[in-house]
């Protein structure tokens, strides 16, 4: 496991936030390369083809990482949609109940996390009212397997957890309209920079 000396910016939160037009606007604004995940490889497509149960989810998205992370040879700055987060979040909504409270399980999240070749530099997470990221999920079509009101709500606050575990952490509001969450994004990623 390393850190980048370039930025590995992970945009996180659930989903109906705004994860991918972050991204999306931080590669053209700020010319970061993009991965994305799942990854369009064997191992994303086994993902996406699927519904795995939560603890299969977990080591795949993992693994799936890890070739896509080690595969990356663009040099520079990269802002990925979604991260290793995500699988803490979203898989541990579930995991998180096979140990004792989620510390235990964060530990078990760390020691995993060390065999990923790179780790992010700097995450946002970007929150929001569960009703509105739903509203937002239902305009684009049918909802997946993971959007759900009460697995979201659980999601979100695994992502709180967070706080005070992670360094370069920074919790971003997208309650409101795009161009404010635009606005603020530029605005911390500019002090990246």
């Amino acid at each position: 496991m390393t850190r980048s000396s370039s930025i590995y910016l992970a945009i996180e939160g659930i989903d109906g936030t705004g994860k991918t037009y972050v991204a999306k606007h931080i590669v053209e604004k700020f010319n970061f390369s993009v991965v994305q995940e799942p990854s369009t490889g064997r191992i994303g497509s086994l993902i996406s083809e699927n519904n795995w149960d939560p603890v299969t989810d977990f080591f795949l998205f993992m693994a799936d990482r890890a070739v896509m992370l080690r595969d990356k040879k663009s040099p520079g700055n990269v802002v990925s949609d979604r991260s290793l987060y995500s699988s803490y979040a979203y898989q541990g909504y579930y995991l998180s109940r096979l140990f004792e409270d989620v510390d235990h399980y964060y530990e078990f999240f760390v020691s995993t996390a060390k065999l990923l070749p790179v780790l992010p530099t700097h995450v946002f997470v970007l929150y929001c009212d569960v009703e509105i990221a739903l509203r937002r999920v239902m305009r684009r079509g049918a909802a997946s397997r993971f959007e759900k009101k009460e697995y979201l709500e659980g999601v979100q606050n695994l992502y709180y957890s967070l706080k005070g575990k992670i360094h370069n952490l920074v919790y971003v509001d997208s309650n409101g309209s795009l161009d404010q969450l635009y606005a603020e994004v530029d605005r911390q990623v500019t002090k990246l920079l």
